[in-house]
């Protein structure tokens, strides 16, 4: 059976709209103040989508890391949508970080690596 919550988060810039998480397991910690998504998650927003194996949300700090092999990532860079994967997604207020066996393409440009970093804030 797939779960849905819908989650809204006004401090993550990037998550300045609603968003959607989709996955067949859920685990949600009150003392730790967590969320844990488990098998086949999709998230999606207007700016951002992927497909993950795990994805965990915490609360305290506005943030996530997501897993998978590879995570199939879509993102708006401001400019134009950007297509890749990477094994690990951690986002918070400040950075997208993609993170082992990057790849991405933009403007029909192929990048890869094994780490990079996309800064969300543009009041540096």
């Amino acid at each position: 059976m797939f779960y849905k919550l819908m989650l809204f988060f006004f401090s993550l810039s990037i998550f300045a709209q609603e968003y959607e998480i989709t996955s067949e397991n859920i685990e949600i910690n009150t003392e730790l103040n967590t969320i844990s998504y488990e098998n086949s998650v999709i998230f999606n927003s207007k700016n951002i989508s992927f497909t993950a194996d795990q994805l965990k949300l915490n609360q305290n700090n506005d943030s996530f890391i997501a897993s998978g092999k590879p995570i199939k990532i879509r993102f708006f860079d401001g400019v134009e949508f950007i297509d890749g994967q990477a094994e690990i997604i951690e986002i918070d207020s400040q950075n997208l970080v993609l993170s082992k066996n990057v790849s991405v393409i933009k403007s029909g440009n192929k990048i890869n690596s094994e780490k990079m970093v996309i800064r969300l804030n543009n009041n540096d």
